[in-house]
């Protein structure tokens, strides 16, 4: 089959005919790949800036947001050309995160296109088919960013208030889809970011305000003069947003962080305290809050915003995601 590998760090994935996977253990499935989005985390890990922190065993397939249809089935609930949404987390099924299908927070959790080759491919091995949400749908590529960006937006915005007053930072594809979310609930949203284009994007999303960043220097404070918020969203996660963002929150108020730019988080404890502020990391989301959001989306609710690419051009699209020109999520297709 045809693969996008992963090599060596730092370089451009490698177009080659590799062996194709087999399945021969109970509950393994066999994916004709449909679409696999291409995730802020395939090119951290492609340029080696989580190598300390995930093990990643190189070569690999990358490519953890996928959508296919099943060639081959040893799971007595999944049948062939069943068009499949595929939960990427595989965990032990013993231990107490596990229980609540929370696998991402599993201690030996293996994750498709991270532990396990992946979705830039015409087919991908599944090793659990209990992790594949079956799907009906006219636009399955459009469904691929579900897997991860939408998800991920679900888990950090679905016990939010309404009448809340919000500010999401970042304006990639998880906080678009979020963005969408939060104005299906009655809250007010101010998006801050950088990028021009991604911003007019969450204007016509409903965003009750647009900040840009123009400069390096510019100050959240001084761009949000007098302004609090009940909760912070931050899609980014660099050690800049996260500098300034306690002093941005109401009393009582929550900072969620999202995004996994490796920034360092430095509060005052004062401020936390006297204050009774929370801070809280929101990784992924449950095999539940998958079907939530993939319900959400098939009602017509929300967009994911896609831009195609075919297998053989994935280096330029990560070169246009790293550039900021895709609003939304560049999606691959064998």
């Amino acid at each position: 089959m045809r693969a996008a590998v992963l090599e060596e760090y730092k370089k451009p994935l490698r177009i080659s005919e590799v062996d194709s996977p087999s399945i021969n253990e109970s509950s393994e499935v066999l994916l004709q790949v449909t679409a696999t989005g291409l995730c802020h985390g395939d090119i951290h890990i492609a340029m080696g800036e989580w190598d300390s922190q995930i093990q990643v065993n190189l070569p690999i397939i990358l490519g953890h947001e996928v959508v296919g249809r099943v060639l081959q089935s040893n799971h007595d609930k999944i049948k062939k050309n069943d068009l499949v949404l595929v939960y990427n987390a595989f965990g032990c099924k013993n231990c107490k995160y596990c229980k609540f299908k929370e696998y991402q927070f599993c201690e030996k959790v293996k994750v498709i296109g991270v532990n396990l080759n992946g979705g830039f491919a015409e087919y991908v091995k599944i090793p659990d088919g209990d992790n594949l949400v079956r799907v009906n749908t006219s636009d399955p590529i459009k469904l691929a960013p579900l897997a991860d960006a939408g998800l991920t937006a679900y888990n950090s915005v679905k016990d939010l208030e309404e009448n809340s007053k919000v500010l999401i930072i970042g304006t990639g594809a998880v906080a678009l889809i979020a963005l969408q979310l939060l104005k299906l609930k009655n809250v007010d949203v101010t998006v801050i970011g950088e990028n021009q284009l991604k911003l007019d994007s969450a204007e016509k999303l409903g965003a009750d305000e647009v900040i840009s960043i123009k400069r390096e220097e510019d100050s959240y404070l001084s761009l949000l003069p007098g302004k609090k918020f009940d909760y912070i969203l931050d899609y980014v996660g660099s050690t800049r947003t996260l500098a300034e963002s306690p002093w941005l929150l109401n009393k009582k108020g929550e900072l969620r962080i999202i995004g996994e730019f490796g920034g360092v988080l430095r509060a005052e404890e004062q401020l936390l305290v006297l204050r009774g502020l929370r801070i809280r990391g929101i990784l992924y989301g449950s095999l539940q809050d998958l079907k939530h959001i993939l319900d959400i989306y098939l009602k017509g609710k929300i967009d994911t915003l896609t831009t195609v690419y075919k297998l053989e051009d994935i280096n330029e699209a990560i070169t246009d995601v790293t550039e900021g020109k895709v609003v939304g999520r560049a999606v691959i297709v064998p």
